[in-house]
Protein backbone atom coordinates (compact mmCIF):
# COMPACT_ATOMS: atom_id res chain seq x y z
CA UNK A 1 0.00 0.00 0.00
CA UNK A 2 1.16 3.41 -0.78
CA UNK A 3 2.87 5.49 1.56
CA UNK A 4 3.29 2.24 4.25
CA UNK A 5 6.50 1.70 5.27
CA UNK A 6 7.57 -1.47 6.34
CA UNK A 7 11.01 -2.60 8.15
CA UNK A 8 12.41 -5.26 6.46
CA UNK A 9 15.91 -7.29 6.56
CA UNK A 10 18.12 -8.10 3.46
CA UNK A 11 16.30 -11.83 3.57
CA UNK A 12 12.55 -10.66 3.77
CA UNK A 13 12.06 -11.21 7.64
CA UNK A 14 11.17 -8.14 10.07
CA UNK A 15 13.68 -7.54 12.76
CA UNK A 16 11.72 -9.38 15.28
CA UNK A 17 11.72 -12.45 13.63
CA UNK A 18 15.64 -12.33 13.06
CA UNK A 19 16.29 -11.49 17.04
CA UNK A 20 14.29 -14.04 18.03
CA UNK A 21 16.63 -16.68 15.59
CA UNK A 22 19.48 -15.11 16.82
CA UNK A 23 18.30 -15.85 20.52
CA UNK A 24 17.43 -19.26 19.90
CA UNK A 25 20.50 -20.37 17.89
CA UNK A 26 22.81 -19.23 20.63
CA UNK A 27 20.50 -21.10 23.30
CA UNK A 28 20.54 -23.80 21.66
CA UNK A 29 25.09 -23.13 21.48
CA UNK A 30 24.99 -22.72 25.16
CA UNK A 31 23.07 -26.55 25.49
CA UNK A 32 25.32 -27.89 23.07
CA UNK A 33 28.51 -26.36 25.37
CA UNK A 34 26.73 -27.85 28.32
CA UNK A 35 26.32 -31.46 26.73
CA UNK A 36 29.25 -31.77 25.63
CA UNK A 37 31.38 -30.79 28.90
CA UNK A 38 29.24 -33.55 30.65
CA UNK A 39 29.93 -35.73 28.14
CA UNK A 40 33.83 -34.97 28.89
CA UNK A 41 33.68 -35.41 32.54
CA UNK A 42 31.57 -38.19 32.54
CA UNK A 43 34.59 -40.07 30.14
CA UNK A 44 37.23 -39.07 32.29
CA UNK A 45 35.79 -40.21 35.23
CA UNK A 46 35.37 -43.17 33.68
CA UNK A 47 38.53 -43.38 32.54
CA UNK A 48 40.54 -42.04 36.04
CA UNK A 49 37.77 -43.81 38.22
CA UNK A 50 36.57 -47.01 36.52
CA UNK A 51 35.37 -48.61 39.37
CA UNK A 52 33.64 -45.84 41.21
CA UNK A 53 29.66 -45.45 41.11
CA UNK A 54 27.88 -45.04 37.75
CA UNK A 55 25.80 -42.34 39.60
CA UNK A 56 28.42 -40.49 41.04
CA UNK A 57 29.94 -40.01 37.41
CA UNK A 58 26.48 -39.40 36.50
CA UNK A 59 26.27 -36.53 39.31
CA UNK A 60 29.56 -35.14 38.57
CA UNK A 61 29.21 -34.66 34.75
CA UNK A 62 25.60 -33.01 35.54
CA UNK A 63 27.65 -30.65 38.08
CA UNK A 64 30.27 -29.75 35.64
CA UNK A 65 27.98 -29.50 32.28
CA UNK A 66 25.60 -27.07 34.85
CA UNK A 67 28.67 -24.95 35.81
CA UNK A 68 29.81 -24.75 32.26
CA UNK A 69 26.49 -23.16 31.48
CA UNK A 70 25.96 -20.89 34.47
CA UNK A 71 29.20 -19.76 33.36
CA UNK A 72 28.13 -19.24 29.61
CA UNK A 73 25.03 -17.56 31.20
CA UNK A 74 27.48 -14.81 33.08
CA UNK A 75 29.32 -14.10 30.40
CA UNK A 76 26.70 -13.14 28.25
CA UNK A 77 24.79 -11.35 31.07
CA UNK A 78 27.80 -9.09 31.70
CA UNK A 79 28.65 -8.56 27.73
CA UNK A 80 24.66 -7.68 28.00
CA UNK A 81 25.03 -5.30 31.14
CA UNK A 82 28.39 -3.77 29.27
CA UNK A 83 25.97 -2.90 26.43
CA UNK A 84 23.38 -1.87 28.45
CA UNK A 85 26.05 0.31 30.45
CA UNK A 86 27.02 2.08 26.57
CA UNK A 87 23.62 2.99 25.36
CA UNK A 88 22.92 4.48 28.75
CA UNK A 89 25.78 6.61 28.70
CA UNK A 90 25.07 7.39 25.12
CA UNK A 91 21.56 7.95 25.94
CA UNK A 92 22.67 10.36 28.86
CA UNK A 93 25.00 11.95 26.28
CA UNK A 94 22.16 12.70 23.71
CA UNK A 95 20.09 13.65 26.14
CA UNK A 96 22.61 16.47 27.67
CA UNK A 97 23.14 17.73 23.65
CA UNK A 98 19.48 17.89 23.29
CA UNK A 99 18.93 19.70 26.78
CA UNK A 100 21.59 22.12 25.86
CA UNK A 101 20.08 22.37 22.26
CA UNK A 102 16.80 22.92 23.28
CA UNK A 103 18.13 25.81 25.62
CA UNK A 104 19.97 27.56 23.22
CA UNK A 105 16.72 27.31 20.82
CA UNK A 106 14.69 29.11 23.90
CA UNK A 107 16.64 31.84 23.33
CA UNK A 108 15.73 32.30 19.66
CA UNK A 109 11.94 31.42 20.44
CA UNK A 110 10.65 34.85 18.83
CA UNK A 111 13.42 34.28 15.95
CA UNK A 112 11.24 31.49 13.82
CA UNK A 113 13.99 28.41 15.45
CA UNK A 114 11.21 26.19 16.80
CA UNK A 115 9.16 26.83 13.78
CA UNK A 116 11.75 26.06 11.32
CA UNK A 117 12.69 22.66 13.54
CA UNK A 118 8.87 21.51 13.70
CA UNK A 119 8.37 22.32 10.09
CA UNK A 120 11.23 20.74 9.08
CA UNK A 121 10.32 17.32 10.81
CA UNK A 122 6.91 17.90 9.02
CA UNK A 123 7.98 18.21 5.50
CA UNK A 124 10.26 15.08 5.35
CA UNK A 125 7.48 13.28 6.29
CA UNK A 126 4.83 14.59 3.55
CA UNK A 127 5.22 14.64 -0.44
CA UNK A 128 7.08 13.22 -2.93
CA UNK A 129 11.16 11.74 -1.81
CA UNK A 130 12.17 14.84 -4.26
CA UNK A 131 10.69 17.29 -1.63
CA UNK A 132 12.67 15.58 1.20
CA UNK A 133 15.65 15.65 -0.92
CA UNK A 134 15.43 19.63 -1.56
CA UNK A 135 14.08 20.49 2.21
CA UNK A 136 17.55 18.85 3.50
CA UNK A 137 19.50 20.70 1.04
CA UNK A 138 18.13 23.97 1.94
CA UNK A 139 18.85 23.10 6.27
CA UNK A 140 21.79 21.90 4.92
CA UNK A 141 22.98 25.44 3.28
CA UNK A 142 21.15 27.17 6.04
CA UNK A 143 23.42 25.03 8.92
CA UNK A 144 26.71 25.76 7.04
CA UNK A 145 25.46 29.36 6.38
CA UNK A 146 25.43 29.59 10.27
CA UNK A 147 28.82 27.54 10.52
CA UNK A 148 30.57 30.71 8.74
CA UNK A 149 28.91 33.31 10.52
CA UNK A 150 29.85 32.13 13.52
CA UNK A 151 33.22 33.56 12.02
CA UNK A 152 31.39 36.73 11.16
CA UNK A 153 31.48 36.25 7.61
CA UNK A 154 30.07 34.49 4.82
CA UNK A 155 29.94 34.32 1.12
CA UNK A 156 28.13 32.80 -1.79
CA UNK A 157 28.84 32.87 -5.21
CA UNK A 158 26.83 35.30 -7.29
CA UNK A 159 24.82 38.28 -6.05
CA UNK A 160 22.24 37.12 -3.13
CA UNK A 161 19.75 39.78 -3.26
CA UNK A 162 18.04 37.53 -0.20
CA UNK A 163 20.90 38.53 1.69
CA UNK A 164 20.37 42.22 0.81
CA UNK A 165 16.69 42.61 1.28
CA UNK A 166 17.21 40.92 4.55
CA UNK A 167 19.89 43.19 5.75
CA UNK A 168 17.85 46.51 4.65
CA UNK A 169 15.24 45.35 6.81
CA UNK A 170 17.53 44.46 9.45
CA UNK A 171 19.19 48.11 9.40
CA UNK A 172 17.88 50.04 12.16
CA UNK A 173 20.38 53.43 11.48
CA UNK A 174 22.07 53.93 8.42
CA UNK A 175 22.71 52.26 5.40
CA UNK A 176 26.35 53.80 2.89
CA UNK A 177 25.82 52.02 -0.69
CA UNK A 178 28.25 52.63 -3.40
CA UNK A 179 27.28 51.48 -6.81
CA UNK A 180 30.08 51.29 -9.13
CA UNK A 181 28.93 50.46 -13.42
CA UNK A 182 29.30 46.25 -12.19
CA UNK A 183 25.75 46.37 -10.74
CA UNK A 184 24.84 49.16 -12.93
CA UNK A 185 22.81 46.97 -14.97
CA UNK A 186 20.63 45.66 -11.75
CA UNK A 187 18.50 48.77 -11.33
CA UNK A 188 16.99 48.02 -14.35
CA UNK A 189 15.50 44.74 -12.47
CA UNK A 190 12.97 43.41 -10.55
CA UNK A 191 14.89 42.98 -7.22
CA UNK A 192 15.97 46.49 -7.33
CA UNK A 193 12.47 47.26 -6.81
CA UNK A 194 11.95 45.44 -3.77
CA UNK A 195 15.33 46.59 -2.69
CA UNK A 196 14.19 50.18 -3.29
CA UNK A 197 10.82 49.85 -1.58
CA UNK A 198 12.58 48.06 1.75
CA UNK A 199 14.96 50.87 1.73
CA UNK A 200 11.77 53.27 1.65
CA UNK A 201 10.33 51.39 4.57
CA UNK A 202 13.68 51.65 6.46
CA UNK A 203 13.96 55.45 6.30
CA UNK A 204 10.18 55.96 6.58
CA UNK A 205 9.27 53.41 9.32
CA UNK A 206 12.49 53.64 11.07
CA UNK A 207 14.43 56.84 10.44
CA UNK A 208 17.16 55.10 8.96
CA UNK A 209 19.99 57.39 6.58
CA UNK A 210 20.40 55.93 3.36
CA UNK A 211 23.06 57.34 1.19
CA UNK A 212 24.66 55.90 -2.16
CA UNK A 213 27.11 56.94 -4.14
CA UNK A 214 27.61 56.51 -7.87
CA UNK A 215 31.27 56.11 -9.09
CA UNK A 216 31.66 56.22 -12.70
CA UNK A 217 34.85 56.94 -15.03
CA UNK A 218 34.75 59.92 -16.66
CA UNK A 219 32.15 63.17 -15.85
CA UNK A 220 30.59 62.43 -19.26
CA UNK A 221 29.32 59.66 -17.75
CA UNK A 222 27.33 61.49 -15.09
CA UNK A 223 24.63 62.84 -17.00
CA UNK A 224 23.48 59.12 -17.93
CA UNK A 225 22.54 58.55 -14.39
CA UNK A 226 20.10 61.70 -13.67
CA UNK A 227 16.60 59.61 -13.83
CA UNK A 228 18.40 56.77 -11.52
CA UNK A 229 19.35 59.47 -9.29
CA UNK A 230 16.17 61.12 -9.16
CA UNK A 231 14.45 57.96 -8.62
CA UNK A 232 16.35 57.46 -5.03
CA UNK A 233 15.51 60.62 -4.08
CA UNK A 234 12.09 60.38 -4.08
CA UNK A 235 12.16 57.68 -1.75
CA UNK A 236 14.22 59.83 0.61
CA UNK A 237 17.73 58.25 -0.37
CA UNK A 238 20.34 60.78 -0.07
CA UNK A 239 22.64 60.36 -3.32
CA UNK A 240 25.80 61.90 -4.68
CA UNK A 241 27.83 60.50 -8.09
CA UNK A 242 31.53 61.00 -8.21
CA UNK A 243 33.65 60.56 -11.38
CA UNK A 244 37.17 58.90 -10.67
CA UNK A 245 38.78 60.91 -13.25
CA UNK A 246 38.08 63.76 -10.63
CA UNK A 247 39.23 62.67 -7.91
CA UNK A 248 42.96 62.74 -6.60
CA UNK A 249 45.57 60.14 -7.45
CA UNK A 250 45.61 58.43 -3.57
CA UNK A 251 41.83 58.39 -3.72
CA UNK A 252 41.61 56.45 -7.04
CA UNK A 253 44.12 54.03 -5.76
CA UNK A 254 42.25 53.03 -2.98
CA UNK A 255 39.83 49.75 -3.59
CA UNK A 256 37.32 50.12 -5.58
CA UNK A 257 34.09 47.52 -5.44
CA UNK A 258 30.32 47.22 -4.76
CA UNK A 259 29.84 47.17 -0.81
CA UNK A 260 27.20 48.49 1.32
CA UNK A 261 27.66 48.99 5.51
CA UNK A 262 24.77 48.81 7.55
CA UNK A 263 24.78 50.41 10.70
CA UNK A 264 28.53 50.81 10.15
CA UNK A 265 28.76 47.26 12.06
CA UNK A 266 28.23 45.04 9.17
CA UNK A 267 29.36 45.33 4.98
CA UNK A 268 27.78 43.57 1.88
CA UNK A 269 30.51 43.33 -0.62
CA UNK A 270 30.12 41.95 -4.27
CA UNK A 271 34.04 41.06 -5.77
CA UNK A 272 33.89 39.92 -9.96
CA UNK A 273 36.64 38.45 -10.99
CA UNK A 274 38.99 40.41 -13.79
CA UNK A 275 37.05 39.92 -16.63
CA UNK A 276 33.76 41.47 -14.21
CA UNK A 277 31.94 37.82 -15.59
CA UNK A 278 31.56 35.61 -12.05
CA UNK A 279 30.63 37.46 -9.02
CA UNK A 280 29.96 36.54 -5.43
CA UNK A 281 28.89 38.15 -2.34
CA UNK A 282 30.42 38.53 1.09
CA UNK A 283 29.31 39.46 4.21
CA UNK A 284 31.74 40.54 6.91
CA UNK A 285 30.48 41.86 10.62
CA UNK A 286 34.74 41.88 11.65
CA UNK A 287 35.23 45.30 12.88
CA UNK A 288 38.76 46.19 11.18
CA UNK A 289 37.38 45.45 8.01
CA UNK A 290 34.36 47.15 8.38
CA UNK A 291 35.73 50.44 9.97
CA UNK A 292 38.01 50.43 6.24
CA UNK A 293 34.54 50.06 4.27
CA UNK A 294 33.35 53.05 6.37
CA UNK A 295 36.15 54.93 5.39
CA UNK A 296 36.18 54.17 1.97
CA UNK A 297 32.64 55.22 2.08
CA UNK A 298 33.53 58.57 3.49
CA UNK A 299 36.69 59.59 1.20
CA UNK A 300 34.47 59.27 -1.62
CA UNK A 301 31.76 60.69 -0.64
CA UNK A 302 33.65 63.47 0.65
CA UNK A 303 35.26 63.83 -2.96
CA UNK A 304 32.28 63.97 -4.57
CA UNK A 305 31.99 67.56 -6.04
CA UNK A 306 28.53 68.67 -6.12
CA UNK A 307 27.33 65.19 -5.57
CA UNK A 308 24.81 64.94 -8.42
CA UNK A 309 24.40 65.24 -12.06
CA UNK A 310 22.35 68.43 -11.61
CA UNK A 311 24.82 69.75 -9.08
CA UNK A 312 22.51 70.27 -6.51
CA UNK A 313 23.83 68.65 -3.01
CA UNK A 314 21.88 66.13 -1.38
CA UNK A 315 21.69 67.54 2.54
CA UNK A 316 23.32 65.32 4.84
CA UNK A 317 22.28 63.73 8.60
CA UNK A 318 24.30 62.52 11.07
CA UNK A 319 22.74 60.46 13.39
CA UNK A 320 23.15 61.21 17.03
CA UNK A 321 26.12 60.28 19.00
CA UNK A 322 28.11 58.28 16.04
CA UNK A 323 30.32 58.54 13.43
CA UNK A 324 29.56 60.75 10.45
CA UNK A 325 31.16 59.18 7.29
CA UNK A 326 31.00 62.73 5.19
CA UNK A 327 33.14 64.22 8.25
CA UNK A 328 36.26 65.46 7.06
Amino acid sequence: MTGTITSRGDNGYDDGGRGREDGARRLMQKLLVTVLAGGVVYVLSTVLAPTADDVWQLVLSVLCGGAVLIVQFMVTFAHQLGDLKSSVEKRFIDIGRATKLFNEVEKLRDDGVPRLAESATHVVSIGPQILHDFAREEINRLALQMDDLTNLSAECPGENHDWLLSLTKCAKRSVYATSTSVDRDFWSTEPAGRYLEAQRKAIEDRGVTVRRLFVVRQTTDIPGLADLCKEQRDVGIEVRVVALSQLPLYVQRGKMIDFIVFDEELSYEIGVDQLSVNSWTTVNARADDVQQRIRRFGELWNASPGGSPNGVPDSTRTRTGGPDPTAT
